[in-house]
Parts: structure tokens; sequence; C-alpha cells
């Protein structure tokens, strides 16, 4: 039997995604969008602790949105800095299990600047992961415009295994340059989360899972031969699509 699955929800519509989700048996993945964190209602942060305080998990995913983990730019490195001390600081409070972060890199802005990007990387993340492990919370990079792993599997071999990775199905199919096994194969114990959705290569609209054309026979097979179960998210943008992806994993929970 599989751990319960996550779904995503948001600080917009936190009180009537909790519901819906526990109506469903899942738990929330709460995505926290700049404009929120910046005028946190205290009814906001009551329907979380009182979830919290049932004994249900609860994972973070951080605002990312015009954010640069590595900016050049000193004064956009100076707000992303501020937005994850704001998820810092309602973390400390809710006790999330994960927080995911968009690591911020692509070929196109990075690729002639790969140590530039790793060094001011490095300075960011260390800060993330110094208050993460101070109050019991992992915390985890996404594929986004990734061809390979390479960049963010840096990172984690210099945090000596304390800095996890999630794999999205959906960026895989859109930006990935390698085949699945290959990202799998590289990810190895480092995989901590899974987003899951689908798209047709073409635009990424988090369609519920079977609905496009990624492979997940193959990746739950990979999964059950390896042993692993990581986090998972059903990352879709609508309830009736949550609930269309929640079906479809029965198929897979053998």
């Amino acid at each position: 039997m599989h751990s319960p699955y996550f779904a995503r929800a948001s600080l917009l519509n936190i009180e009537s995604d909790l519901a819906f989700l526990d109506e469903h048996g899942l738990l929330p993945e709460v995505y926290l969008p700049a404009d929120r964190l910046e005028s946190l209602a205290g009814e906001d942060l009551d329907h979380l602790i009182k979830w919290r305080e049932r004994g249900l998990d609860v994972s973070f995913h951080a605002p990312f949105m015009d954010l640069s983990p590595a900016g050049l730019d000193p004064r956009v490195l100076e707000v992303t800095r501020l937005r994850f001390n704001q998820v810092r600081d309602l973390a400390e409070i809710v006790r999330p299990r994960h927080i995911v972060f968009h690591p911020g890199y692509d070929k196109w802005r990075y690729g002639r600047k790969p140590g530039v990007w790793l060094e001011r990387s490095l300075a960011t993340w260390s800060g993330v992961l110094d208050w993460g492990a101070r109050i019991g919370t992992r915390i985890v990079l996404e594929n986004v415009f990734d061809v390979d792993p390479g960049p963010m599997l840096q990172l984690r071999v210099h945090f000596e295994g304390s800095l996890g990775l999630c794999f999205d199905s959906g960026h895989f199919l859109l930006f990935s340059a390698i085949p699945l096994q290959e990202w799998l194969t590289a990810l190895g114990d480092s995989l901590w989360e899974l987003h899951l959705h689908d798209n047709h290569g073409d635009e990424d609209t988090h369609l519920p899972v079977g609905e496009g054309i990624f492979d997940f026979s193959a990746l739950f097979t990979d999964l059950s031969k390896r042993g692993t179960e990581p986090l998972t998210v059903l990352e879709n943008h609508s309830r009736d699509e949550t609930v269309r992806s929640l079906e479809r994993m029965k198929g897979y929970s053998g």
C-alpha cells in the first residue's frame, strides 16, 4: 500500500483546498505565492495549524516566479532570499515535511557561466539548508528547464546528501535532452519527491496522469525495482484533474 499521495493546494484557497483533499484522502503540498507571503492572513495560518494538529502531513512549494537563487543582479538575489526567508518564517510554525524550490538553472542563461551559477547557488542553498535542518524540514530542488540532472546533482554532491531532488514528469517531457531511464539512474537515492502530471510535449498543461505522453509504467517499474518510495504529489491545477489522476494511480499501486 502506497503512502497517501499529496496534491496541490494554495494559500489563495487554503480552507476549501484542504477540505477537498481531506475528502479524497490526500495530503497538501501548499503553493506559497509571493504576494500572499507578503501579507499572510492569520486565518490562513490557522487552517494549516489545525491540519497539523490532526497529525496530518503537509509539504510546501516555495514561490518561484521572477526569482533567481543564483541571480547575477544583486537586487534580484536579495528579493529571492527575502522570499525564501518568508517561507522559513511560515515553516517554523507549520513544520512541513518537505519544501520544494526551483533551482533556477537553464542552459540559455547560465550555460556559459556554470561556475558563477554554482557559486551563487551554493551561498543561497547553504542558508536554506541551515534553517531547514533546524526545524526538521527536508529541502528539495525540482527540475524545471533542466535538460539533464547534472546541475542539480552538483549541488547535491556539495551538500553531502542533505539536499534532495524532485523529479517533475511534465517538465521532463518539455525540456529533457536525455531518456527517462538516464534521469532515474542519475538521481538514485537523491530522489526524494515526485511531481506527477502529463502533457503532449508542447506545453506545460498539467494534465492528469496518463492523459498525455509520459511513460508512467516505466517510471513506476523503475521505482519498484529500486524499492524507493518518494513523496508523491499529483500536481494538477484543478480538482477534477486531481481526481482523475488519483483514479489513474490505482493502476500503479500494485
